[in-house]
């Protein structure tokens, strides 16, 4: 009775996160969502600390990243969902008085940069996926099907796609940041997994009568 109802808490969550991500989509982090950014250099080196509170200040509620563009630290690049002229002028001009710069404003351009899809974002995780996921497929028919085909296959497709799932939609519904994290972390599910699916199906061959047991060896 207890696994009917964690099954229909699951099916919920799942369902609700499926109409989350279909009328809202995920909330993707910033690196790949539409934003704005500007390259700002000067013939000293930037105090990347310094420039993000000074970003951080002017770009008030609003996400902000800034990170080092050349090797000699006298470039960094400054991104966040939008960045007005005014802004930028603001930005610049405190840059210029507390790191003792001298960037010129008219030389600083704010580029727009487009969100990148969801598929695309994913897409590198897709084929090493699909093989591995196939080949653990395999070795748990090979290993333990004398525990019965059927409930090897079931187990063995469903467990970890209704992991992925179940993870997705709690992402699709609480609004986490969809993002490099998020996707290492799925991995990292997947494998646990897989895992307990290989002590599960060993417990099981471990039940077996003596005679079956020899010949699953």
């Amino acid at each position: 009775m207890k696994k009917q109802y964690l099954y229909i808490i699951i099916a919920i969550v799942i369902i609700i996160g499926a109409v989350i991500c279909g009328i809202k989509g995920f909330n993707i982090e910033l690196q790949y969502s539409n934003r704005q950014e500007m390259i700002l250099s000067s013939s000293t080196e930037l105090d990347i600390s310094k420039i993000e509170e000074i970003s951080k200040s002017i770009l008030e509620n609003k996400e902000v990243k800034v990170q080092k563009v050349e090797r000699f630290g006298n470039a960094v690049e400054i991104v966040s969902n939008e960045i007005s002229n005014e802004e930028k002028e603001n930005i610049i001009k405190k840059i210029n008085e507390e790191c003792n710069a001298d960037i010129s404003n008219d030389d600083i351009k704010i580029v727009d940069i487009p969100n990148t899809r969801i598929r695309d974002i994913l897409k590198p995780y897709i084929l090493p996926g699909i093989v591995t996921f196939e080949a653990v497929l395999l070795y748990f028919i090979i290993m333990y099907h004398k525990i019965g085909l059927n409930k090897v296959l079931l187990k063995g497709i469903l467990l970890p796609i209704i992991v992925e799932m179940l993870y997705y939609s709690i992402i699709a519904i609480t609004r986490v940041p969809f993002g490099r994290i998020v996707n290492s972390i799925a991995i990292g599910l997947y494998i646990i997994s897989v895992g307990a699916l290989a002590i599960y199906f060993q417990n099981e061959k471990e039940k077996l009568p003596k005679n079956d047991k020899k010949e699953n060896d």
